[in-house]
């Protein structure tokens, strides 16, 4: 198969008189959905795995910049499973395994064992902080939160937040904490809604293969919020590494 793809290439290049780079083959490929088009794959959107096990990420939410390092962690390491699989028969053996990684989290996030600083999102500005004002967003309130404190964000500037009650189910002007407002132990996070984001960072790489997670996956009793903390607790344990582009 090796020399059939490099005389491909051979080929390609002969006719078109462009160069080509051979990074190897693949045992498995996915291209995931648009957002907008549930049966439309986009190009600059896949994972897979070499025949030497390597992993081939890109434009997913462990190698965006925007995405909190607690679910690039946990994507990376879904994905560290999966990539066992030789066709998609044995990857889909192994979602069980997925389900068990995905509920470890999830018990991570429900007993407060997350660091802040691994939760936090980030947008960059297009445009200075005072002029989002007036948008019903969580990005706004974080923004509205360091305005009133006398700190204002140009355009081109990043903003890193805490979700703290994304459906306002205590107050209208509590949805997110920027992170330089984060107060030790008193500052809670959404547990709702990380597990829900946390839902959807397992989906984007296990959908392809059958299994889509919901908060109703999660085999808990409640889901509240709990203090933020900063440091590594005892028991969170190591992540595999996070590399992105």
């Amino acid at each position: 198969m090796l020399g059939d793809c490099l005389e491909l290439k051979e080929s390609i290049e002969k006719e078109t008189g462009f160069a080509l780079s051979f990074e190897g083959i693949h045992k498995w490929i996915t291209f995931i959905h648009s957002k907008q088009n549930d049966v439309l794959p986009v190009p600059n959107r896949y994972f897979g795995v070499f025949e030497d096990g390597s992993l081939k990420i890109r434009g997913i939410e462990a190698r965006r910049h925007d995405t909190p390092v607690f679910f690039c962690k946990f994507q990376q390491e879904v994905l560290e499973i999966m990539s066992k699989g030789n066709n998609i028969k044995e990857v889909r053996s192994l979602l069980p395994k997925v389900q068990y990684i995905y509920y470890k989290y999830v018990q991570l996030l429900k007993e407060n064992k997350v660091p802040t600083d691994q939760l936090a999102l980030t947008k960059r500005l297009s445009k200075d902080s005072n002029n989002y004002q007036n948008r019903n967003t969580v990005e706004s309130n974080a923004l509205t939160k360091l305005n009133n404190e006398g700190e204002f964000l140009k355009a081109g500037e990043i903003l890193r937040y805490i979700i703290t009650d994304y459906y306002q189910n205590r107050s209208k002007n509590n949805r997110a904490t920027p992170i330089e407002l984060v107060n030790e132990g008193t500052t809670c996070y959404d547990v709702k809604r990380y597990i829900e984001l946390l839902a959807e960072a397992c989906n984007s790489v296990t959908a392809p293969f059958g299994l889509k997670l919901t908060l109703s996956s999660v085999p808990v009793s409640s889901l509240q919020s709990y203090p933020a903390i900063s440091e590594r607790s005892e028991g969170y344990g190591e992540y595999p590494s996070c590399n992105k582009d």
